[in-house]
């Protein structure tokens, strides 16, 4: 039917419906859950490291001078070197120092 052939009003009432029905869904929901996890993660890293560095500075000292030489080394396994260092350079002062740490866990 369409809506504008129409030419008069129709009233229905709900016993000329047919095929209507209500719908009751009921829904209970019991879940257990139960997990086991097991991680075993096993990091090995090798890093190769290959540096070529040509330095040339000429500087003509008057004054003020701080140097600091160091070397720090851990050879084998489970070991530690470390080396952090500061360093200032201004008009009056010059000043380098630093922790060296090296370690082994036998």
């Amino acid at each position: 039917m369409i809506i504008h052939d129409l030419s008069y009003l129709e009233t229905i009432s709900e016993n000329g419906v047919v095929g209507g029905y209500g719908t009751v869904v009921k829904k209970k929901i019991n879940a257990q859950v139960n997990v086991d996890l097991n991680t075993d993660v096993d990091i090995d890293i090798d890093k190769d490291f290959d540096a070529d560095a040509d330095l040339d500075a000429q500087v003509n000292i008057d004054g003020n001078l701080a140097t600091l030489t160091f070397d720090v080394e851990a050879i084998g396994n489970n070991t530690l070197a470390e080396a952090d260092v500061a360093v200032i350079a201004t008009d009056s002062l010059s000043s380098v120092s630093g922790t060296l740490i090296a370690g082994v866990d036998p």
